[in-house]
């Protein structure tokens, strides 16, 4: 496919680059608050998504995708720890960001739901989980199950780049109107722990819900399930 080579802090290269583009993909963002300064995530986050659906409505472009995180939530990077209010999460849970990066995600939410009330733009925000590939899982969250508490900042959360690829596509699809949020997730955790005992010793303040499995996510996509058709696809215990 071509490429270009963008500053998305510069709205006048985003023009030019989305210039007759029939929908956008946005995932440029700074990915996690460890490796920059407070500030910078921030402003490169906000400023790349504000820009780019600010391109959208004025070239009448529809359909934009928005890569947002599970850190909508306040994890995994908070300051001060606390809990869920219950298990599995959804949409409707508070969103209680402390750290930069959650926080970025969070006002790229209130921006959709404001480019969504001033124009006909279709907006998607998909909270994704830690997204692993095969090799990556084994490498990084392998370990963790000798260590529970090393992936409880995470909830234990993760999708693979493949359904993360997949839900993209769904979301450019899906008969969906105004600015929809979505969980994008793997239905299990990636500790081969009974989630339950994972929930009771970490947290054990978080309300266990009617239906949570043996292994399930804390992370529900039945939101996803249901607007966007998406069902993950690719499980850790497949390629482990």
């Amino acid at each position: 496919v071509p490429y270009r080579l963008v500053d998305m802090g510069d709205i006048g290269q985003v023009f030019g680059c989305l210039a007759g583009a029939d929908a956008v993909v946005h995932l440029a963002a700074i990915p996690r608050p460890t490796f920059h300064p407070n500030e910078v995530v921030f402003r490169t986050n906000v400023l790349s998504t504000y820009n780019v659906l600010e391109v959208a409505a004025g070239l009448g472009i529809r359909r934009v995708v928005l890569a947002s995180s599970i850190s909508v939530l306040g994890f995994p990077f908070f300051y001060h720890r606390f809990a869920p209010n219950y298990v599995p999460l959804d949409e409707a849970h508070p969103m209680q960001p402390q750290d930069a990066y959650a926080l970025s995600k969070v006002v790229g939410e209130v921006m959709a739901d404001a480019f969504a009330r001033r124009t006909e733009m279709t907006i998607v925000s998909l909270r994704l989980a830690w997204i692993h590939t095969p090799a990556s899982f084994q490498e990084q969250l392998m370990p963790m199950w000798e260590d529970r508490a090393a992936g409880a900042s995470n909830l234990w959360g993760y999708v693979d780049a493949r359904d993360a690829a997949r839900a993209c596509r769904l979301a450019l699809e899906a008969d969906v109107k105004g600015h929809e949020r979505f969980f994008i997730a793997a239905p299990d955790t990636f500790m081969p722990i009974r989630s339950e005992d994972l929930v009771r010793e970490f947290y054990p303040e978080a309300e266990l819900r009617p239906g949570f499995g043996e292994h399930a996510s804390l992370f529900s996509s039945a939101r996803a399930s249901h607007l966007l058709a998406f069902r993950a696809e690719h499980r850790w215990r497949d390629y482990v």
